[in-house]
């Protein structure tokens, strides 16, 4: 049997944007000297989704994650057991449903193209600011697979 291998995971509110809480960063690293990874952020419903799934965290430590990260710059780190970081990796990043894609638009205002990646699920909406200062509200869409 592989050992388990414990892996820390940051999350970061990011300040609300037009009165709607802010994304929640993620970051993911290995006990040792490496920085954490960042993956990009999350939006609460692609969060709960993740934390839910596995049973990995029982509700009094979900209501802990969910309270610390209540107001804007709220942080809280997790520890996970995992096969490996590659396992961590997958499973943070390309969670079924609300995978972590890059989104990108052009601000209306200074014509500045801005780019993250966010996980959501499909037809999600949340807000983001350019550095302007100008609100973008985006709805994540399907992502269709390669045409063959």
């Amino acid at each position: 049997m592989k050992k388990q291998e414990v892996i820390s995971i940051r999350f970061s509110r990011l300040p609300k944007v037009d009165e709607t809480p802010g994304l929640v960063t993620l970051a993911i690293a290995a006990d040792g000297p490496a920085p954490p990874r960042r993956l990009g952020a999350l939006t609460d419903v692609a969060l709960r989704g993740r934390l839910a799934h596995y049973d990995l965290h029982g509700a009094n430590e979900v209501a802990a994650i969910r309270a610390a990260l209540r107001t804007d710059n709220g942080q809280i780190t997790v520890r996970e057991s995992w096969s490996g970081l590659n396992s961590c990796l997958h499973f943070w990043h390309d969670f079924v449903g609300s995978q972590i894609r890059p989104v990108e638009w052009t601000c209306e205002k200074c014509s500045a193209v801005n780019r993250e990646n966010v996980g959501a699920s499909v037809g999600e909406t949340f807000s983001r600011a350019c550095k302007c200062g100008k609100i973008k509200k985006i709805t994540t869409a399907a992502h269709l697979p390669p045409m063959k």
